[in-house]
């Protein structure tokens, strides 16, 4: 007979083994945190809403004055279409006292995203040069940048921009004694950096053309030497070819685009006997009595001012630095009269206070027309190139021509660069470090020099690490922006706190200034992520 089996007794849970089994089980958890998560979100939010209202109302009505004069929350920012009533000391657009607290903060806005901007490119090149070093070969190279990086990581942010805007900028020279390295035109003072810069011509968009197809013409020149390195398996030095074609391309738009264009031109008498542009020369030799140009140094000041050439010019126009560039290759001292509007230089010319109008041909035809006898005049053409430069000079207590970075700025963005420098240098090494020691050796041993390596080989494999921190570094950088208020820089943050002596008007201010750094950490987040995204390794 079969033995049968009893089957085995059944475990019976009590209730409380039951319920604490219920709440226990991870997906009851899960549900029970995202809950509690949502409560505790709402909670928060009705908090920071009913305080704010709480402190609304104690700061009275008139902080949500509508223009009516009636009172409402949707009139909160109206106050911003008054007018702000204090200046501003460094602007990217014109800006006097009498525009509105929008356009103030508009100014501040934008003086921050130029630091963020600037910073975020030194900083990529800083870091990046400082980061390489730290693994160089050279022990001298090697303990340089080591110095470097611990020194500004391990001290705060401002007090190194105390130091550099104190102890550096401010203690330069005087403007009339400012500091000219190796003779160039950068002036070095205690009202800041003056450098040349370009200026565009109307003849520039022809070059412009010319430029772009010295691109295209770069990258065709790039592909077609790959291709034939990969079919023939000889090297061919791409950057020198490529470069080669480049410039090229773009010498020879350089020289058609100033020969098509003739706009700009001089307006002089018929008695001054100047017909061009190097009879000025001549008149200048007369003056001076001396044989040749180059021997004008031995005059005294006060001959040179006397010889010196009179122009009238537009002020901000291209023709001033067209023409000055022209004579200061000529070596003809000249001073230069401006005038905002081309009827009060045209008015200068005709009382005698300038020799020759300096403007475009169109502007120059209209002005003559109004002078009494426009038959005694004549307009020569001045040969125009595409780009010219505007370079700084001293005239009198004051500096003109080139563009400037005032102390604030030059200090803030200095000091923003080393700091957030030294700490990209360390992500910098340790992204190199993370590619294996054998893709170098595969490198070395396939005949790459060492700057093949680090750009064929190492920083595309680190860049994967070391692109997520560093966007951590960019953001902190454009935010940290706003210590420039320590020293006067007028960023948003600093428009924003004057705003608010000036209107009464914090809470609104607050809330705009969370939400521009919010949306500038996101702008910067998002490109910055899509970058990261381009570059990863696309794994099977």
């Amino acid at each position: 007979m079969a033995q049968s089996t009893a089957p085995p007794p059944v475990e019976t849970k009590s209730g409380l083994q039951t319920i604490l089994g219920f709440i226990f089980d991870v997906r009851v958890l899960g549900v029970l945190g995202q809950i509690a998560f949502i409560i505790l979100v709402v909670s928060g939010a009705r908090a920071i809403s009913g305080n704010f209202a709480e402190n609304a109302n104690r700061l009275g009505e008139a902080q949500f004055i509508c223009r009516d004069g009636s009172f409402s929350y949707r009139c909160a920012y109206d106050f911003m279409d008054s007018e702000a009533g204090f200046p501003i000391s460094d602007t990217v657009l014109p800006y006097d006292e009498s525009n509105t607290f929008w356009f103030a903060f508009y100014l501040g806005l934008l003086n921050t995203l130029k630091v963020a901007i600037l910073g975020v490119v030194l900083t990529s090149i800083v870091g990046t040069i400082a980061g390489i070093a730290r693994l160089s070969n050279n022990w001298l190279i090697s303990k340089i940048s080591l110095w470097y990086v611990e020194l500004v990581r391990n001290t705060p942010l401002l007090i190194q921009l105390f130091f550099i805007y104190f102890g550096v900028i401010l203690a330069a020279p005087a403007l009339s004694d400012a500091i000219q390295p190796f003779g160039l035109p950068i002036y070095l003072s205690q009202r800041g950096l003056n450098f040349p810069i370009p200026k565009f011509t109307s003849s520039a968009s022809i070059w412009l053309a010319f430029l772009v197809l010295g691109i295209i013409q770069f990258q065709v020149m790039w592909i077609i030497l790959g291709r034939r390195e990969e079919r023939t398996g000889q090297p061919s030095n791409r950057i020198g070819i490529g470069l080669i074609s480049f410039l090229i391309v773009v010498g020879i738009g350089w020289v058609v685009s100033g020969a098509v264009s003739e706009t700009q031109g001089l307006l002089v008498t018929k008695a001054s006997r100047i017909r061009e542009i190097d009879d000025l020369e001549q008149l200048m030799l007369q003056r001076t009595g001396v044989n040749h140009l180059d021997d004008i140094d031995t005059l005294s000041a006060e001959e040179l001012e006397a010889a010196a050439l009179q122009v009238c010019v537009l002020e901000g126009g291209s023709s001033e630095t067209n023409l000055t560039g022209q004579l200061r290759r000529l070596g003809i001292p000249y001073n230069v009269e401006r005038s905002e509007r081309s009827d009060q230089a045209a008015a200068d010319y005709d009382e005698g206070n300038c020799e020759v109008f300096a403007a475009s041909k169109s502007i120059l035809a209209a002005e003559r027309s109004t002078l009494e006898t426009p038959t005694a005049h004549l307009i020569i053409p001045v040969k125009e190139n595409p780009i010219v430069w505007s370079l700084p000079t001293r005239e009198g207590l004051n500096m003109v021509g080139g563009t400037s970075m005032k102390p604030e700025f030059t200090a803030l963005l200095l000091t923003l660069v080393l700091f957030y420098g030294g700490v990209l240098a360390e992500i910098v090494r340790a992204g190199i470090q993370s590619v294996g020691r054998g893709q170098s050796e595969a490198a070395r041993a396939l005949g790459l020099t060492e700057g093949q390596r680090l750009q064929l080989v190492v920083l595309p494999q680190a860049l994967r690490v070391i692109i997520p921190p560093g966007i951590g570094v960019f953001l902190s950088l454009a935010k940290d922006t706003s210590v420039g208020i320590a020293i006067g820089f007028p960023d948003m943050y600093s428009v924003s706190f004057t705003t608010m002596n000036q209107s009464g008007r914090t809470l609104q201010l607050f809330l705009l200034m969370m939400l521009m750094y919010m949306l500038i950490s996101l702008v910067f987040s998002i490109l910055l992520n899509w970058y990261n995204e381009r570059i990863k390794l696309v794994e099977r």
